[in-house]
Parts: structure tokens; sequence; C-alpha cells
């Protein structure tokens, strides 16, 4: 087992000029290509790590993002596998059937992370679980992949989808998962998301045997020294934490504050905090409304692999600073909605189309002077 680096990755770059074939698609046949070839030339062995996504970004003249989104889709195919504060290394995918079991699986694994986490929070039956975004952060899978595991599960008896105003609906948890043997090797053990549950649960009873409620806590950088993770892991650890209301992240110096843990005493001093944050679920900064606004427009003027209008141009569209859009389009790039390409052919081009959030729209187009935009 060893680390890989750039110098042994002896095939051909990537040709992004030659078609229309979306950036992200191309990088993702290139890495399953380059693979292949260093097993075959004893280069590489399985569970050697590849490079870093941030190296591979700088080689290939593209975004982390971007490869990030790949690798992320490489797992899902079992060619990857990543290990906690390590690195990403080669999965042994020959002794799998690719052709006829990746969706199978990908979606197997799925419902069961699903079953793991409503089992973990203690979720009673008749109650809402998490939503489609958080079981997303949760189980660092697409919201697409999430959608449909639930869609399954809703088949099978297990969860019941409440259709809510607009297009949305919500899952009520409505009978006991139990997770069979079968269930407990299909993923829903690997190492990865072991540890990040692990470590939620380390975060969550530190916070709550040092703090009192309306505390504020310590900042993210200083989780990731006591833990010895990245600062992204702790990260993303946080947005557990901010989902299930323990916490509650705010911007520059008023940082992080524990909010209590609902489960205990419910009856106890609700902060301010915690009662503004209850009195919207749906509540976002600005960037998050202009993110609304942004994927209506999408939605209705392109299609996939079109190349969107510049950021000037879509920031006079929208009538917001183009800060703004570069925050909204983030977001876009992260969920792996966009792709952008350097040069003279370069631009942001649409991979996979955003979904629309109606009733936040709705509230945009019937409140414009009352929203106060980034600058």
């Amino acid at each position: 087992m060893k680390h890989l680096t750039l110098d042994d990755i002896k095939i051909e770059k990537p040709d992004f000029t030659s078609n229309k074939t979306p950036k992200g698609q191309i990088i993702t046949a290139w890495l399953i290509r380059w693979i292949k070839d260093s097993l075959e030339r004893g280069i590489a062995d399985f569970g050697d790590f590849i490079p870093t996504k941030e190296n591979l970004a700088l080689f290939l003249d593209v975004s982390p993002a971007t490869i990030q989104n790949s690798i992320r889709e490489l797992k899902n195919l079992g060619y990857f596998i990543s290990k906690q504060s390590i690195g990403t290394c080669i999965a042994d995918f020959y002794s799998k059937d690719l052709n006829q079991q990746d969706e199978l699986c990908k979606n197997t694994i799925t419902e069961c992370k699903i079953k793991k986490i409503v089992i973990d929070e203690k979720i009673p039956i008749d109650c809402p679980i998490p939503s489609i975004k958080n079981l997303s952060f949760l189980t660092d899978i697409s919201q697409n992949t999430i959608r449909f595991a639930l869609n399954n599960l809703a088949q099978q008896g297990y969860l019941e989808k409440i259709h809510q105003k607009g297009n949305k609906f919500s899952w009520i948890y409505k009978k006991e998962f139990k997770l069979t043997k079968e269930e407990l090797t299909n993923g829903i053990e690997d190492e990865d998301f072991t540890l990040t549950h692990q470590l939620i649960e380390k975060i969550q009873n530190y916070i709550e045997k040092t703090y009192k409620q309306g505390e504020k806590i310590l900042p993210n950088q200083a989780f990731s020294r006591m833990f010895d993770v990245s600062i992204k892991t702790i990260n993303d650890a946080m947005k557990t934490l901010n989902a299930r209301k323990i916490v509650l992240s705010r911007r520059g110096k008023y940082g992080t504050i524990y909010l209590g843990n609902p489960q205990e005493n419910k009856t106890s001093f609700i902060s301010s905090e915690r009662k503004k944050l209850n009195a919207s679920q749906n509540y976002s900064y600005a960037w998050q409304k202009t993110l609304t606004h942004l994927k209506k427009y999408i939605v209705e003027n392109y299609e996939i692999g079109d190349k969107i209008a510049p950021i000037r141009e879509l920031a006079k569209i929208l009538d917001v600073s183009p800060n703004t859009i570069r925050r909204a389009l983030k977001d876009l790039f992260q969920n792996g909605n966009l792709v952008a390409q350097r040069g003279k052919l370069g631009g942001i081009f649409i991979m996979e189309m955003p979904e629309e959030e109606q009733d936040a729209y709705r509230w945009l187009a019937l409140n414009p002077e009352a929203i106060i935009f980034d600058n």
C-alpha cells in the first residue's frame, strides 16, 4: 500500500475541447482509464492511495470541486474507497460485476445508510425523518440518489410520503427499520461512514458536557485540532449538529452557540436564537434566496450541457451583486449541477439540472423589498 504521485500518471491528459461532453464526465472516464492502465503496468495496486484532489485539480487544470464530484461518483461505482483523514484508495473493483450491479449497489447502500441514520437518531414512529438535503449532507450522497431511495422505502411501507406546499414532500417514519446481516455488509459499516458518525457523536457529547445552553462554543478550527481531523470534516459535522438543532452557527464574530439538547428538556428555557430558528425552518441568508431565483432562471432558460451567462450578466439579470451570484453558484458547483472550464472555450456549463424550490421563490417574488443582498 503506497501513495501514488502525479509522476505515476502515464496516460495523456483528457481533451476537454474535442466534444460537448460535460467536463465532469470526461474526468470520470479518464480516472477509470488511468486506474486500469496503472494496474496493468504494475505501477499501482489495489489499496494504493491516489493523489489528493487538489493535486489532481492542478494537474488537469480544473477546480477541486470538479475532481471531488468525479471521485464521489467512482466511489459509488466501487472504484474508490475513502479512508478518514488518510485519503482515497483504489478498491478491488474487478471482484464486482459493475455492469450489472452498479446502480443496485449504490441505491441499496443509500437505503442502508438512511436506515442507520434514523436508528441512530432514535426517531419515533409517525415522526418526520431528516430532509433530503440533510440526509445528503450526512451520507455524502447526491440528493437525487437520496430521493430515489426514500421513494423505494416508502413503497416498502417503511416511510409515508406526505405532500406539502408546491412540489415539496416530507417522509414520515411509519414502520421500524431493522438492519439485516446482508445490509450491514452492503456498505453500511464502511469505515468512512462509521468514523464520521462517531466523530459527530464525540463532538456533540463534548459540547453537551462542556457548555450551558446559549453559550458560545469553540470555533471549528479548534475542534479540528482537538480531534485531529480536517476542517472540512468538522464543517460537515457542524452541519449535522445544526440540522439536529443542537447548535446554531452564525457568521463572523458571532460564532456558534449551543442551543441545548431538545430531547432532554423540552420545557427548559429557549434562547432568543433558538426561537428565531424555530420560527422559520427555511431561514436562509440573502445568497440562498438568490440561489432559489438562480435555479429557476437556469431551469427556464437552459438545457443540460449549455453554457450559462457570465457572473456579471447574471448579477444584472437577477439585480444582485456579483459576489452574491458567486456564493450561489458555489452551492451549485458543490452539488454537481455546474462545472467550470477554463480557456477560450471555457465558461460555466450545466452538468445536471438543479431542483427548483417553488415556495422560497414565491416568497422572493412577493417580497423583493424585504431582501438585503450581500455587497
